[in-house]
């Protein structure tokens, strides 16, 4: 096997530049495999198809999928400006692919024994990226950021049931004064202490757990033991409400009222006094909290929410209180932005690197390294800084070694029975080429957040009656066109109109976002005021532009794009007005 000298491209370019390097290392690759079977038991004959298809029906019907895929969006494209997706690096397709030849299963290390082992040394990159010390954390990788959200409340819910039933059994036997509330947050030192004082074992809880014998069993409990009615829990959220949080609620058992929305400011972030009065409303209301969840970048604007001043105020309640409230950051899109300030300075602004510098603080994350991380679909991860909040609830399969081993996450601890190691791949060589530093991954991500604020400038002074919305925290802008004093529907209407324009163009791909009335409300009052128009409608509908091709790394490329945007924008939007 021959190595490959040189210097390499990272990318395969928009016009597929840099295909006779990706070949090269593809044909490597493949030789590769090719050796390792030839030389595995090689006293074994060879093998002999008894029966199988022409050449030329297999020949056609992959001919006729490679057609199918002609028609595919060319999220590559330097002038995709759409949803949260771009190029995929060489070094992670490389990784992808690699694994995705040897098939491992990642739900037993008797199907993955490499595979597992590549999971571990990916998890410890995102650990150190994020700020978690690599000894204690764990982690796996997911299907997506949706799951790694469902993990988070898994494991929360956990911890919180322990406390729950903790609480249940020591009211039950008149032990404690303390509220169910406060019981419900009591911290694990202090779980195993009631269970050293009065001889409590795991056993005598499980008759008291929400989990085990369910809502209906557990309120009948309640009532009947306690004389209260039991107290469902409740998840506070941002208030833009990403998808996953009432999904994770109809899946785990909540009802819809349980998902709390914590109100927003005028930018789009969590307001840290809003969440404050959440907490305040929940304890006076008797209601154990699941979780608090953060977000950094969120779908629609990019924005990240002061993660520092909210683990200060968790921090408060804790030290001042005993109250002990699981904080799981969903930075599905933002979490990559770390390696913008590892090892160098940021393009990030001030308040979103202070930000994110606190993860380390958190109970738990939620990463997406195919979106910022230019990793092939579907690989997300979950990440928390230690063992204890990686525990969930014990599940039994037969036919599967079970291992309590975090180091070795496998079908007993995560949601997702079988999974591939092919995200696991990607993003432990796409690391290893390009380190997730400010010198390295965090290059191209840095250049993106500057060219946000070029495309941002563009725009604002070019088109007359735009409306940009408040500046992202990263590299997504959004805008609308509003005529003064147009009421609200009439602008949405516009918005609609120029996005279905972009997309029959076809010179550029830009998406629209919805910022509703309810979730944004400061957002879209301060917006609408602006042209002093009248909120007529439920949200405000804008045009959405992420900013996040590697290509983008020539001025003047850069320069004509811009130019290019803005005069299909006038015309788009003369040709609709």
């Amino acid at each position: 096997m021959t190595a490959i000298k040189g210097k390499q491209p990272l990318f395969v370019g928009p016009k597929a530049e840099f295909s006779e390097e990706f070949n090269a290392l593809w044909s490597q690759m493949f030789d590769a495999l090719v050796h390792r079977r030839r030389q595995l038991f090689t006293e074994d004959p060879l093998w002999s198809p008894g029966e199988g298809v022409s050449a030329e029906e297999q020949q056609a019907a992959l001919n006729e999928l490679l057609a199918t895929l002609e028609q595919e969006i060319p999220t590559f494209s330097p002038r995709y400006l759409g949803h949260m997706i771009s190029d995929t690096s060489i070094p992670a397709l490389m990784g992808h692919m690699a694994v995705l030849l040897e098939n491992p299963n990642l739900a037993s290390r008797e199907a993955a024994a490499a595979g597992s082992h590549i999971e571990i040394a990916a998890i410890n990159i995102l650990a150190e990226l994020v700020g978690f010390p690599v000894e204690p954390a764990c982690g796996h990788f997911t299907s997506g950021g949706t799951v790694a959200n469902f993990e988070g409340f898994w494991r929360a819910r956990y911890r919180l049931d322990h406390w729950l039933a903790m609480g249940a059994y020591l009211l039950e036997k008149d032990a404690s004064e303390a509220t169910l509330f406060d019981h419900a947050h009591m911290g694990w030192d202090a779980f195993h202490k009631a269970q050293s004082d009065f001889n409590i074992s795991e056993e005598m809880l499980r008759s008291r757990s929400w989990v085990l014998q369910g809502t209906w069993s557990t309120a009948r409990f309640y009532r009947d033991e306690l004389g209260i009615e039991f107290p469902e829990p409740v998840v506070m959220v941002p208030g833009n409400k990403h998808y996953s949080w009432p999904k994770c609620a109809n899946v785990f058992g909540l009802s819809e009222s349980a998902i709390w929305a914590t109100e927003l400011d005028r930018e789009g972030r969590v307001k840290p006094a809003a969440l404050r009065a959440n907490i305040e409303r929940a304890r006076a209301e008797g209601r154990p909290i699941l979780m608090v969840v953060s977000v950094a970048g969120s779908t629609e604007l990019g924005m990240i929410d002061p993660l520092d001043e909210i683990a200060g105020i968790l921090a408060e309640y804790r030290e001042r209180e005993g109250l002990h409230i699981w904080h799981h950051v969903d930075a599905a899109y933002g979490g990559y932005l770390c390696s913008t300030f590892r090892d160098g300075s940021s393009a990030l602004g001030k308040p979103a690197q202070t930000a994110l510098q606190s993860l380390p603080d958190i109970d738990s994350i939620t990463l997406d390294p195919h979106k910022l991380g230019f990793v092939p679909y579907a690989c997300g991860a979950f990440l928390v800084p230690n063992a204890r909040n990686y525990a969930v609830s014990s599940i039994e399969a037969p036919y599967l070694v079970k291992t309590e081993n975090p180091d070795y996450p496998t079908w007993s601890t995560t949601l997702e029975g079988s999974r591939a190691a092919t995200g696991a791949g990607a993003v432990l060589l796409s690391a290893k080429v390009l380190p997730l530093t400010a010198a390295g991954h965090g290059a191209i991500l840095n250049r993106n957040i500057e060219l946000t604020g070029r495309f941002f400038t563009a725009l604002a002074e070019s088109i007359d009656d735009i409306r940009m919305v408040p500046a992202s925290d990263s590299n997504i802008a959004c805008f609308t066109v509003a005529r003064e004093g147009e009421s609200l529907a009439s602008v949405n209407h516009r918005a609609v109109a120029l996005t279905q324009a972009f997309r029959a163009c076809r010179d550029f791909s830009v998406t629209q976002t919805a910022l509703g009335t309810d979730n944004y409300r400061a957002l879209v009052t301060e917006m609408v005021a602006g042209w002093s128009g009248a909120i007529d409608a439920s949200q405000l509908t804008v045009v959405r532009m992420v900013i996040m091709n590697p290509y983008l790394d020539n001025d003047r490329m850069v320069e004509e794009l811009i130019d290019r945007l803005v005069a299909v924008t006038q015309d788009l939007l003369e040709s609709i007005d």
